[in-house]
């Protein structure tokens, strides 16, 4: 169960910033931002925190993942939704998302995914708050840039 929480993770994150980008262009401040959710693993515990390098090129290369595709997608000046869907094999999820700007530097992304493993089926809601931090994005921290094949810098 524990990899299924970080993988529906990994995709709400991808998916709420990818979907920020209805005209492949980020409606809002480009640069280094901190995607901050409940811990999945740990209710009621610290909250998770991740930095992520939200520019152009970044939702051009979200926008095409092949293993998960947009739905009903509805971008306006104070915010959107979509449906999503992924899937690889035995894993299948689909998701409803609402997204809300709060001027350039700030929005946040409400949801709930339906994720299916090996036939088992589980829900979860979702909340992410970002906040922009600044313009440069760091390539050996952010998520959607740092070689996962390397460990990150200690701290």
């Amino acid at each position: 169960m524990t990899f299924l929480k970080w993988a529906t993770l990994g995709v709400i994150v991808l998916m709420a910033t990818a979907v920020s980008s209805a005209q492949q262009k980020f409606p809002l401040r480009s640069g280094e931002w901190t995607a901050t959710t409940p811990n999945p693993m740990h209710s009621g515990g610290p909250p998770m925190t991740m930095l992520l390098c939200m520019n152009d090129e970044a939702w051009t290369k979200a926008l095409s993942n092949r293993t998960c595709s947009l739905q009903d997608l509805n971008i306006t000046s104070s915010g959107g939704s979509y449906s999503m869907a992924c899937g690889t094999g035995s894993f299948q999820m689909k998701g409803s998302f609402k997204l809300t700007f709060d001027g350039m530097t700030h929005f946040v992304s409400s949801g709930f995914i339906d994720s299916t493993m090996n036939g088992k089926t589980s829900h979860m809601d979702s909340s992410t708050d970002f906040r922009w931090k600044g313009p440069t994005c760091n390539p050996d921290v952010d998520q959607n840039l740092r070689d996962v094949r390397k460990p990150p810098p200690p701290h």
